[in-house]
């Protein structure tokens, strides 16, 4: 009996000292410790060594279906340079209420948004809380991982803020409030100053919806009248909301606010959540990026008076979708009188905000490139389009592992600057050649 009991200890030894090995090659390959993730991936780019490695055949599935993706720091054909920095806020970021404000296009993510200014660095977080760091060339030239702001006082009292843009030494805060129980969009405007902000009313129609939210902010010019175009949207899942087809509402639409009169009107409609915007006047071009429901996010060329077809048509489905034999929206635009997308992502990925990169970013871009950023994703992508924009022509997906809610660029060091949401850090991506 002894015998058989010394026997069974030694082998739950084993089991345990097994255990303990096998979890720590994980964890040692997870952490890439003493670079040894780095060299599988030099030496089997495509991860096929885990399909002898691993027996689940979901997971070697989807090991496989990785084919000639390559990953960070390399694209396809350069490769790229990425490291983040923490910012700091203060307390009521990581603590605020306003996180649990829950709805179709925001979450309870730490949302900020960032503004390079005179080569300051801006940010605004989702409560409305401004800061900024005086010189934006030190943050990215230093080697500390930490960015210590400095707030900026301001008369805002927002639910939540949705984006910040800057005009001429005017900074606008896009953001809702409540009204007698009821929701409402607003536009606010501050001439700039680092030590206090007074906010002024620029866009604030009366009417309120409890699902509408208010999004992305770009100047242009229309009919030679120089004004701000938003995106607003509606709805909770899958409750599209009624007033995206309604000409007169100004939820699930682009609204474009006159800069000298502040008249406004809808310039296109049929929008369910516009997250990315990106506005050239010299280019005649207006990009927006949009959340489908299940699936179905789209690039849309924006053009003034055409119709986008939500929620009547989109290439997703409903979120509580269950491979059923009959499609809830129309699987046309343009059959259904709409315009079409110029690109659809069959598989969601929580698209963001877009940013036309200038080519010089790499040797290898023959033209300026639209970089789009994704939250579910958690990557960003180069789309090369065609000539007059109406096509991509190639899209390549860079995997990041964290959740991009905006994106700016910053000549200086040619980089590309991302707000990390997930840890509140500030992502800088540039390219090695």
């Amino acid at each position: 009996m002894k015998n058989i009991l010394s026997s069974l200890l030694k082998k739950f030894k084993i089991l345990i000292i097994s255990i303990f090995v096998f979890f720590g090659l994980i964890l040692t390959v997870h952490f890439d410790l003493f670079e040894i993730k780095t060299g599988i991936y030099k030496k089997y780019p495509n991860l096929f060594l885990r399909h002898f490695l691993l027996e689940n055949s979901s997971v070697k599935n989807n090991v496989l279906n990785d084919y000639n993706v390559k990953f960070l720091p390399n694209t396809q054909f350069f490769k790229i340079n990425f490291s983040k920095k923490r910012l700091i806020f203060d307390e009521q970021y990581y603590n605020s209420a306003a996180q649990n404000q829950k709805s179709t296009g925001y979450s309870s993510w730490g949302t900020f948004y960032l503004e390079n200014y005179n080569n300051k660095l801006v940010i605004t977080d989702y409560n409305g809380s401004i800061y900024y760091h005086d010189n934006l060339d030190d943050v990215l030239n230093n080697s500390q991982n930490k960015i210590k702001l400095q707030k900026i006082e301001n008369n805002l009292n927002p639910i939540r803020v949705f984006d910040t843009f800057i005009h001429k030494d005017k900074l606008f805060i896009s953001h809702t409030t409540k009204e007698n129980g009821c929701k409402k969009i607003n536009i606010s405007v501050a001439k700039l100053n680092l030590t206090s902000l007074k906010f002024k009313d620029f866009f604030s129609p009366n009417e309120c919806n409890e699902t509408g939210d208010i999004g992305r902010m770009q100047f242009f010019i229309h009919q030679n009248e120089p004004g701000i175009l938003v995106t607003t949207m509606e709805g909770v899942h899958d409750v599209p909301g009624v007033n995206a087809q309604k000409d007169e509402s100004v939820f699930g639409k682009t609204v474009f606010i006159n800069l000298k009169n502040l008249n406004f009107y809808n310039f296109s409609k049929g929008h369910r959540v516009s997250q990315g915007l990106y506005a050239s006047t010299e280019k005649n071009l207006i990009l927006a990026s949009e959340h489908g429901p299940r699936g179905g996010d789209e690039i849309n060329k924006i053009i003034f008076n055409r119709n986008y077809g939500w929620p009547i048509s989109s290439y997703g489905e409903r979120y509580d979708f269950n491979y059923e034999k009959k499609p809830h929206y129309k699987k046309s635009h343009k059959l259904f009188g709409f315009e079409e997308p110029i690109y659809t992502f069959q598989k969601g990925l929580g698209i963001s905000e877009i940013l036309m990169l200038k080519k010089n970013f790499s040797n290898f871009f023959l033209k300026d490139v639209l970089v789009i950023s994704s939250l579910g994703a958690k990557s960003i992508f180069f789309a090369n389009f065609d000539d007059e924009f109406n096509r991509i022509l190639s899209l390549e997906k860079i995997f990041l592992n964290e959740r991009v809610r905006d994106l700016k660029y910053h000549s200086g060091t040619n980089s590309i600057l991302l707000a990390l949401e997930e840890n509140g850090e500030l992502g800088i991506l540039s390219s090695e050649n």
